[in-house]
């Protein structure tokens, strides 16, 4: 049996629980591997140095007996049109990169690649509603897209099949 925690950095709480359903849907596919989900809500994408989330990742993979990755999980907002919006994004999958995480985006956000519209104050209460079968009924080959211009798409599966060896 495989022991593998993996540690999601990501910008706010609504994005932490569609990312919580669908490892716990992933779970459902892996029964080999004991995998638990810890997400650290950073609370804005341009917290990605800030040492207090990286003393929280050393933490969790201190509590941990087994493997632990970390994925760094943003929204690419406004990248196509958006000088400083795509040297952020820049800034942060170097910084990312040279941690040794993964580097995950969704484009423009995880409401918009999930088809789940929800307005600002209302991000968290849409997310709880999140099922199975909406999941289910988005285009998993949206999810697995590298390229992070591509609008309403994510790399997310491609980074957790590729390099974490989790089955999809």
């Amino acid at each position: 049996m495989r022991y593998l925690q993996i540690i999601v950095l990501c910008e706010g709480e609504s994005d932490a629980i569609y990312l919580d359903r669908i490892f716990k849907m992933l779970k459902e596919k892996n029964i080999d591997i004991n995998l638990k989900f810890t997400p650290i809500s950073i609370k804005g994408k341009t917290n990605f140095e800030n040492k207090k989330y990286i003393d929280k990742v050393k933490n969790a993979k201190l509590k941990f007996q087994g493997e632990s990755q970390v994925l760094y999980v943003v929204d690419t907002d406004d990248i196509d049109t958006s000088k400083e919006d795509l040297e952020i994004l820049k800034k942060i999958d170097k910084y990312v990169n040279d941690q040794d995480w993964y580097f995950v985006f969704f484009n423009r956000d995880i409401e918009e690649v999930l088809n789940k519209k929800a307005d600002r104050k209302n991000k968290t209460n849409e997310a709880r509603s999140y099922s199975k079968k909406k999941f289910n009924e988005i285009d998993k080959n949206n999810l697995k897209v590298k390229n992070y211009f591509t609008r309403g798409t994510s790399n997310l599966f491609s980074v957790i099949s590729k390099e974490l060896g989790i089955k999809i």
